[in-house]
């Protein structure tokens, strides 16, 4: 696994991994989902540790940090997009 127990982490992966635990609870992604999109695009901490991660119990590497960034962003820009697609399908019908 690519994590380590709390401590050990510099300011700019604590800010990191604040922004991303702030993002997780204000998104509605659902922690499955997420982990499931984030595997996907090549991370490898289990769903387990990404959890404790988003929950600051744990530290991920840098690199798994990134990915888990960034499956949040799209994750949430892909809910953006379908929000407003069915939007738009609503105001046409």
């Amino acid at each position: 696994m690519n994590a380590e127990p709390w401590g050990g982490w510099n300011t700019v992966e604590f800010d990191q991994r604040l922004q991303a635990s702030c993002r997780f609870q204000v998104e509605d992604i659902g922690l499955n989902r997420l982990w499931t999109y984030y595997f996907g695009i090549g991370g490898n901490a289990d769903e387990l540790a990404l959890e404790a991660y988003l929950n600051e119990l744990l530290a991920l590497a840098p690199g798994q940090m990134e990915l888990v960034d960034t499956a949040m962003k799209e994750l949430s820009s892909d809910d953006r997009t379908e929000s407003a697609s069915s939007s738009e399908e609503t105001q046409i019908d």
